[in-house]
């Protein structure tokens, strides 16, 4: 009998514990976390070039690498193939033997020389198609272009007349057809635009005049090109200009919003019709229709905003370089589409004069 009430203790004891295990588990939260990560590069100070992350939408940043990881030069653009594989690309290195491209695998807590083959000159821009198709411009008619994610590199040639051209920009409206933008041409004092379809084998020079209606634009330069939906917008300066294809590229249209003194830098559309752009002194526009119509927002700040990120169509960070004396580079953040503005600057960049930030990238991601 004795025995009998014990197994009847321990079937009761189980059966009452069973319920608060139950809840324990449905009380377990696995809904995934937003993260927001993103990298912001720039000029040398303390002997070697910008790289700074962000893990938490821009609250706080924080510099990457060292004087013995990255050489005494900056970089100007940033390519996030995900939270652990990044790509920076900048300046030469004067003195050495090498090239300023640098590649990390674990989210930028060390940098290695991405791939092998490039040569030591100025690189513009960095473009990613996918996680492996890779495009890289840069001086002296500099093309390259990885397929394995920048560990290796082919040099795609363009046309000997092009060899001494400085190229600042390169984008993709797949993966083979190719769009590289730069300085302009010693020929004429025209930006260039190149465009190839058949990944980079071929070239053709769109005419500046008669194909992309820029007459205003000579003596200037090509500073950001983008695609989105088949819609391709191109701007930079003098003269702040800005054109936009609807049909890849076939046919432009003038779309400046303020042809004044100075460089319309980098353009993030959103859209096809939608896009934000930011410009020399502080300036920012949104336009909903292609161009057609522009609303500037306040920036607070004077600088000239070299760079801009945007997610979910609305979160919009900048970053710039100082328009003044007495001025520092910032990173601003605005939650709702350029309307309101928080300073996410870090303190260090406040302190030094000297660093600037020249182009910013995020990412969003669930944990």
């Amino acid at each position: 009998m004795k025995s009998l009430k014990f197994i009847v203790l321990i079937a009761l004891s189980i059966a009452l514990s069973m319920p608060s295990c139950k809840k324990k588990d449905e009380d377990k939260d696995d809904t995934p976390v937003l993260k927001l990560f993103g990298w912001a590069v720039g000029g040398i100070s303390n002997s070697y070039g910008l790289v700074m992350k962000t893990s938490d939408g821009g609250n706080n940043w924080f510099r990457q690498g060292d004087s013995i990881q990255l050489p005494a030069s900056g970089y100007s653009d940033v390519c996030i193939l995900d939270t652990n594989n990044v790509i920076i690309a900048g300046d030469s290195i004067p003195g050495i033997a090498g090239y300023n491209v640098y590649r990390s695998v674990d989210g930028g807590t060390t940098w290695n020389r991405s791939g092998a083959g490039l040569p030591n000159v100025n690189y513009g821009g960095i473009f990613a198609w996918d996680y492996n198709n890779i495009w890289i411009v840069g001086d002296h008619g500099t093309v390259y272009f990885s397929g394995d994610g920048g560990f290796s590199w082919t040099r795609k040639a363009v046309p000997a007349e092009y060899n001494q051209d400085i190229f600042l920009r390169v984008t993709a409206a797949s993966p083979t057809d190719i769009w590289v933008v730069g300085d302009q041409h010693p020929a004429d004092s025209f930006p260039i635009m190149l465009h190839s379809t058949d990944k980079g084998e071929n070239w053709e020079r769109l005419n500046p005049i008669k194909d992309l209606n820029m007459v205003q634009a000579k003596q200037g330069h090509f500073l950001s090109i983008k695609i989105k939906n088949n819609v391709i917008c191109a701007l930079g300066g003098s003269g702040k200009f800005i054109i936009r294809s609807t049909d890849g590229g076939a046919t432009w249209q003038d779309i400046t919003v303020n042809a004044s003194l100075g460089d319309a830098n980098d353009v993030y559309p959103t859209s096809g019709e939608k896009a934000y752009v930011v410009e020399d002194y502080g300036e920012f526009y949104y336009t909903m229709d292609g161009g057609q119509n522009y609303t500037q927002y306040n920036t607070g700040t004077n600088d000239w905003l070299t760079g801009i990120a945007v997610l979910f169509d609305y979160k919009v960070w900048i970053c710039g370089n100082p328009g003044g004396s007495f001025e520092n580079s910032i990173i601003k953040y605005s939650p709702d589409g350029g309307k309101t503005w928080l300073d996410q600057t870090p303190q260090f960049m406040k302190d030094d004069m000297a660093i600037s930030a020249y182009k910013i990238r995020m990412i969003a991601v669930y944990n």
